[in-house]
């Protein structure tokens, strides 16, 4: 999902002062400590993701914000 639009769902949630901050790289390997993947899906994403790419293949981002 777009940090925009992120924010925006955010926002309609009725939180206010919304910042996307801090984007931080996430591996197969930090994917791995979530149940969410699985074994299995690890071991896939390991075997067709290619070794250079598979400590960043997706962006963490960190948002704050305030429920009044």
């Amino acid at each position: 999902m777009a940090e925009r639009v992120f924010a925006r769902k955010m926002e309609k949630a009725g939180f206010t002062d919304v910042r996307i901050g801090e984007r931080v790289p996430y591996g197969i390997r930090d994917a791995a400590l979530y149940p969410l993947f699985t074994p299995e899906l690890i071991r896939l994403m390991e075997r067709v993701i290619p070794p250079d790419r598979q400590g960043s293949v997706a962006m963490a981002v960190i948002a704050t914000a305030r429920k009044p």
